[in-house]
């Protein structure tokens, strides 16, 4: 068997794992971040990171314990006690949630409840700190999963399904093209707190054409190296930056309004096209699809377009209904509520896509996996807003250590949330680049033992936030008086 193959079959999985897992593993990395803004103000009692270099650091530790590892260890060493593990994490919640409310009861906390409740949520109280933890989350995770995979310490249940089923490497692509149509809906909020910026860049800069440069260089790159290639993830050519590329050139295109409706009439045509006309045989048929042209080699690529399109359209859809959130926190908190639901409507009707029409398959994003997409992130948004908007209640209600600052979010920064999310683009470049030069210079695939690869992916996702972090850093002006 080429290396080609070997590490084609390896990466792969022809199973995939059970949908609960997908949940589990995207709930522990955000009860990390609860667990993080719970017990943050209360290890630094409150000091501000920009008070001294040595507390900037600190908490970029506390941020890597809280955020990185957790999702590492349930992509690794503890795949298969995911429960134990959320169960263990909920119970640390449960109890520093007790410690934080006893702490407040001292401070007339039914009243300041009461009062929280219809606290007008302002622009500088940065009502859309949500997102920032959706996507910076998603990239952990996601950053983790491309090294892990090529380690025999990642189970292969989480690999990429070849036909087939849920799986965590299946989620990456619906993450980013959600988690954009959503930051990009909820930033033209008036909730936001952010002022539109008329940018005048040339043509050449314009975020399209940087993913199209970035997909054919990946593209030159990997063939001229011999870099080993998953041809069934996307086709011969076509990778991750040719479809984000794509989907924006397609919505630049098309008409804005009415998302719901055009993501309905989007994902109507997708699964027609992939059933009426054979094409979801053909492609998943080796042997009848021969890759004789440039179409036919990235056969994959093209034909997921429009599923891909399909969940951009959706995820503007529900950034719409989130941005027209009223500005007082009781709206913002029955708005969590809301996202709960719409992910279980969207379970449920994914539950009689694959009674009646067919399992969710990644490779073409047939209208199960759409579907399979939307229940998971949507709940993971939901969550993310219910995390936010515990910083947000304790925050008005002047919880001892969480009501200094100027915002929720004072007693908790920095946070490499924000880091990550600020530089998300070098921060997905930096990891591939890294996976790549791990697995050229290492056997990843071949017998490393878990004290071999642990530390290796550690180390790996520390260099890879470490770098965002540090350009975050050069921008912080330390306050003189408590300076080193």
């Amino acid at each position: 068997m080429s290396p080609e193959s070997e590490h084609s079959r390896f990466v792969s999985t022809l199973t995939g794992c059970a949908q609960r897992e997908l949940f589990l593993t995207f709930l522990i990395t955000m009860l990390g971040l609860f667990i993080r803004n719970l017990s943050l103000p209360w290890i630094f009692l409150g000091r501000r990171y920009d008070s001294s270099r040595l507390i900037y650091w600190l908490k970029f530790v506390s941020d890597v314990i809280f955020l990185c590892l957790p999702s590492l260890l349930s992509l690794t060493v503890l795949a298969d006690r995911l429960s134990l593990l959320i169960t263990i994490m909920l119970v640390i919640s449960a109890v520093l949630l007790v410690f934080v409310l006893f702490e407040a009861s001292g401070h007339q906390m039914a009243g300041s409840l009461r009062q929280a409740w219809s606290r007008i949520v302002e622009e500088q109280h940065k009502p859309t700190m949500f997102v920032t933890y959706f996507r910076s989350l998603t990239m952990i995770l996601v950053t983790i999963a491309i090294l892990a995979v090529d380690f025999p310490i990642f189970p292969r249940r989480f690999a990429k399904t070849e036909k087939f089923g849920h799986s965590i490497m299946d989620v990456g692509v619906s993450a980013f093209i959600f988690q954009s149509a959503l930051g990009s809906r909820m930033a033209k909020s008036p909730n936001s707190g952010r002022v539109d910026k008329i940018h005048h860049r040339p043509w050449y800069l314009s975020s399209t054409v940087i993913l199209f440069g970035l997909g054919i260089g990946r593209a030159v790159v990997l063939e001229i190296i011999g870099y080993p290639q998953h041809v069934t993830e996307y086709g011969v050519h076509w990778n991750f930056f040719f479809t984000l590329a794509a989907v924006r050139i397609l919505f630049s295109i098309l008409p804005h309004c009415y998302p719901l409706v055009l993501a309905v009439i989007f994902g109507i045509c997708q699964q027609t096209m992939l059933k009426s006309t054979g094409l979801q045989e053909w492609i998943l048929d080796e042997k009848a699809n021969l890759r004789e042209n440039l179409v036919t080699a990235n056969a994959e690529g093209l034909a997921s377009l429009l599923g891909y399109l399909t969940i951009f359209y959706g995820s503007l859809a529900l950034g719409e209904f989130i941005a027209k959130t009223s500005i007082r926190v009781k709206s913002w908190i029955r708005r969590c509520f809301q996202l709960f639901a719409i992910s279980l409507l969207m379970y449920t009707i994914q539950i009689s896509a694959e009674k009646f029409i067919d399992a969710p398959c990644r490779r073409l994003v047939n209208i199960t996996y759409i579907f399979t997409q939307f229940t998971l992130l949507t709940f993971a948004t939901a969550v993310c807003l219910t995390i936010q908007m515990f910083n947000t209640v304790a925050w008005c209600a002047t919880f001892p250590q969480f009501s200094n600052g100027d915002d929720p979010f004072s007693a908790v920064s920095p946070c490499l949330s924000d880091s990550i999310n600020r530089h998300s683009l070098l921060f997905f470049l930096l990891s591939n680049v890294l996976t790549g030069l791990i697995n050229m210079c290492l056997p990843t695939i071949h017998s490393m033992s878990t004290n071999y690869s642990l530390p290796i992916l550690f180390a790996y996702i520390v260099v890879c936030t470490g770098v965002v972090h540090f350009i975050e850093f050069r921008k912080v002006r330390f306050s003189k008086h408590h300076s080193e």
